[in-house]
C-alpha cells in the first residue's frame, strides 16, 4: 500500500522472491513501478527481527567470533552470535543476510 495514497498494489510470488525471505509485517520498503506494474522492491539496509528460536550458545573458545543458526520472528534465518538468545533482537543486513 502507498503511504501517501493508500493505493494497494498486488504483487505476484515470483515479483518479491529476491526479497521475500525479509518481508515482514508493517515494514516500509520503496516500489520501483513502471507503467502501473511493481518492477522491484528496494527494502531498508537493515531490519529488526526478533529471535524466535536458537540453540543454546556452546561454551568453548571464544576467541574467535562463534556464530549459531537462528530462526527469526518471520521464519527468517540467520548466523547470530552465540550469546543471542530467544526473544532477542537483532538487525540483519539485507544486502548479505548476515546480522548487522
Amino acid at each position: 500500500m502507498l503511504n501517501d495514497t493508500s493505493e494497494m498494489f498486488e504483487l505476484d510470488a515470483e515479483d518479491v522472491s529476491d526479497v521475500s525471505m525479509y518481508l515482514k509485517e508493517n515494514l516500509d520498503c520503496f516500489l520501483m513501478i513502471y507503467e502501473e506494474n511493481v518492477i522491484g522492491v528496494i527494502l531498508p539496509s537493515t531490519i529488526e527481527y526478533t529471535v524466535a528460536e536458537t540453540v543454546p550458545g556452546v561454551k568453548g573458545d571464544r576467541s574467535n567470533a562463534g556464530k549459531k543458526p537462528a530462526t527469526m520472528d518471520n521464519g527468517l534465518e540467520v548466523q547470530v552470535p552465540l550469546h543471542v538468545e530467544q526473544g532477542a533482537t537483532i538487525r540483519v543486513n539485507t544486502s548479505t543476510g548476515e546480522t548487522a
